[in-house]
């Protein structure tokens, strides 16, 4: 079923503009309805290069590529037939279409291709970006939700606004309201009525922030976020790291993300290692085996003496510190934070970590659980390890 997300999304490709830009809240059929145009064009016979760009491999699995599957499988068309895996190319005849990870580009940087998708362009850093685009010859295609604004706004970054053969478009969950599940529905009612309950209090937090820009799919408030001062870059491997690790329960995830802290130039590099719903004991470890050696550090929550004592019959691990949550913010936000390309949902929890009451200092209690593990790692002496190690 086409949604008016992709008639006007193919209207502007029909028209020959060479930037299409999908700006939208959730569920509004920006990838879909994008991904259907690329379908209907690589039928053509004309020889083309398409080429998908997703945040990583497991996100494309579960986002681009399941929904490009759909919509071989709705015409009659097996995926598998006409596809590779490692690296994903579906073929049609002349024409390729391939899906590429941000975090694995490799010879894609230098590679020429006819049309580019960028999917979720906002998490991903202007310079590369840029060399995805100018090796681009027909048009490139580009979607986000508008958490905060980016390059794509940025004089200094690609200054959308000066290109002349830009179209941009704007959609909501209402322009795909017929595909959306009754539970979905739901989900926005809450989240409009939760804004209305929080505007009459005069407070603009979580829920306000959500239903701007996931519900009416505008720029959220920066003012909102706890963090500001942050973007998506390299991890620094030159600076000594550790890990802080957040445990999960009932619908929580465990979190564990590697930090570096740069005290010369108020920098803290994170990486999310993994983020993780319903580990029994067992599955924790296995993971905690996978990312961290054994003398590495692991710094968790102090709350829970009984799982860092179990854990540290394997690991490295101790308690951290014990801080107020407004105090770790407040040391944090003195810094300048760089998140790496596939820590996917470290960066969510950044755009969507807000003042539950700015007055009081009270952040909300949700999207925390890397920032929370981050905040551990930071507070435990990182300062005075890379101070020690510097002298």
């Amino acid at each position: 079923m086409y949604t008016p997300t992709f008639i006007k999304t193919a209207e502007a490709y029909a028209k020959g503009y060479g930037f299409i830009e999908n700006r939208g809240g959730t569920r509004s059929g920006k990838t879909y309805g994008e991904l259907q145009l690329l379908d209907l064009i690589a039928q053509k016979p004309k020889k083309r290069v398409i080429t998908t760009v997703g945040l990583s491999i497991p996100h494309l699995k579960g986002g681009a590529i399941r929904d490009y599957d759909n919509i071989l499988n709705e015409r009659g068309i097996i995926p598998d037939m006409i596809r590779t895996k490692d690296p994903y190319i579906y073929t049609y005849g002349n024409t390729i279409h391939e899906f590429i990870s941000f975090d694995n580009l490799g010879k894609a940087l230098g590679a020429a291709r006819d049309i580019l998708f960028l999917n979720e362009a906002n998490k991903m850093p202007f310079n590369i970006v840029h060399q995805l685009i100018q090796r681009t010859t027909e048009c490139t295609l580009v979607d986000y939700n508008p958490s905060v604004k980016f390059w794509i706004d940025d004089p200094e970054g690609y200054d959308i606004n000066s290109r002349k053969d830009v179209c941009t478009i704007h959609s909501t969950f209402k322009d795909n309201y017929e595909n959306l599940s009754e539970t979905q529905k739901e989900e926005f009612r809450i989240g409009e009525r939760k804004a209305s309950e929080e505007a009459a209090r005069g407070v603009y937090g979580y829920w306000s922030n959500w239903w701007k820009v996931y519900g009416l799919g505008e720029y959220g408030q920066i003012e909102g976020a706890i963090y500001t001062d942050w973007e998506v870059g390299a991890f620094n491997d030159l600076l000594p790291y550790r890990f802080g690790l957040d445990f999960g329960f009932s619908s929580d995830p465990d979190a564990l993300v590697k930090i570096a802290v740069d005290e010369k130039n108020k920098t803290v590099y994170l990486h999310e290692c993994f983020y993780k719903n319903g580990q029994s004991m067992d599955m924790l470890i296995n993971q905690l085996s996978y990312h961290v050696g054994r003398r590495e550090h692991i710094i968790a929550d102090c709350a829970e003496d009984r799982l860092i004592s179990d854990l540290g019959q394997k690991f490295n691990i101790t308690k951290c510190e014990k801080w107020r949550v407004v105090d770790r913010i407040k040391k944090m936000q003195s810094y300048h934070l760089v998140i790496t390309p596939e820590s996917v949902n470290l960066q969510n929890e950044l755009m969507q970590y807000v003042w539950s009451d700015k007055k009081s200092e009270t952040p909300i209690d949700k999207s925390n659980h890397l920032l929370d593990a981050a905040g551990y790692a930071f507070t435990n002496g990182v300062q005075r390890v890379i101070s020690r190690i510097s002298a």
